[in-house]
């Protein structure tokens, strides 16, 4: 008897990148079978936070050559979801429309609150946190959210209206921020982490989701000669950051090689990390290579009500 395997795509509109993964499922379990993103940074493209035609249109070109994909895989089930960049435009509503408009597809646009509870699901179906109190940290391109968990159940999130681009492009002036941009970048985390309070309770437990948090474990394995890319301690971070603000000749060729598309923003993305770590008074983080698209996939698929 023949068991029937399905397969679901996921197109993930994020701040920095445009992802595009098929899952395939088997009794209630999937995995990722092809996996694409396209580096679009939707963030450098708002300005006066409204986003320009062209970022609208790059958006748009991406996503038409994503379906194409789909075709070709004669994939008939979809999911497509925005975050940041395109929740904090105040013209996001015709953007949706632009988008849904011209390439068919139907978008969720995510709130903070969803993105942070996606999270959490992404996280459920790598880890068995049963019983831990912890804290996720989710550095994107336009957002940050940190949501804190008690005896492994969802609590609560809170997402901050700054990513590693979006703050990148607010505060630096050429690739590397210096260190008096450093100083600033650091000042407005600190704000912002005030407006947006989240509760602090003693934990020892932080994990790290999405690319900027995941390139920090690439970074340090390769730059500390580790055998794991899963955890990074707050002095790895430290020495990372100072190496890359004094220009480690070493430490910016290794980033070259690893993550060439993040080396404008990954500083940015480390110090906004530093700041949320020095906050929750957390010394190490353990990386989860699932996140949002993986939570969001899992959520839809059950039908659960998460707004």
């Amino acid at each position: 008897m023949s068991i029937e395997i399905r397969k679901y795509a996921v197109i993930d509109i994020g701040s920095n990148t445009i992802r595009f993964n098929i899952y395939k499922m088997n009794k209630k379990k999937y995995k990722t079978i092809s996996t694409k993103k396209t580096f679009a940074g939707l963030s450098s493209y708002v300005e006066d936070d409204i986003m320009s035609d062209f970022g609208i249109n790059k958006a748009i070109k991406i996503l038409k050559k994503y379906k194409k994909i789909m075709n070709e895989f004669e994939i008939e089930d979809y999911f497509v979801f925005a975050t940041a960049a395109i929740r904090n435009a105040k013209n996001s509503k015709d953007i949706i429309k632009r988008l849904e408009d011209e390439t068919s597809f139907k978008l969720d646009l995510l709130s903070g609150k969803m993105e942070g509870f996606c999270d959490y699901h992404g996280l459920l179906m790598e880890r068995d946190i049963k019983g831990e109190d912890a804290y996720i940290v989710d550095i994107g391109g336009g957002s940050t959210e940190i949501i804190y968990i008690k005896d492994g159940e969802y609590v609560d999130s809170i997402s901050l209206p700054e990513g590693s681009l979006s703050i990148y492009k607010k505060n630096v002036a050429s690739i590397i921020p210096t260190f008096e941009e450093s100083y600033i970048i650091e000042e407005q985390v600190t704000k912002l982490l005030k407006e947006y309070p989240i509760k602090i309770e003693k934990v020892d437990k932080l994990y790290g989701i999405g690319g900027t948090i995941r390139a920090s474990g690439n970074i340090s394995q390769e730059f500390y000669g580790k055998d794991t890319n899963k955890h990074v301690s707050d002095q790895e971070l430290e020495k990372l950051i100072l190496g890359f603000i004094n220009n480690d000749p070493n430490l910016l060729k290794k980033t070259l090689q690893i993550v060439p598309e993040r080396i404008h923003t990954q500083v940015t993305g480390m110090l906004i990390l530093r700041r949320v770590l020095k906050l929750l008074d957390i010394k190490d983080i353990d990386i989860s290579k699932n996140g949002v698209r993986e939570g969001y996939l899992n959520l839809k698929l059950k039908e659960i009500d998460y707004d």
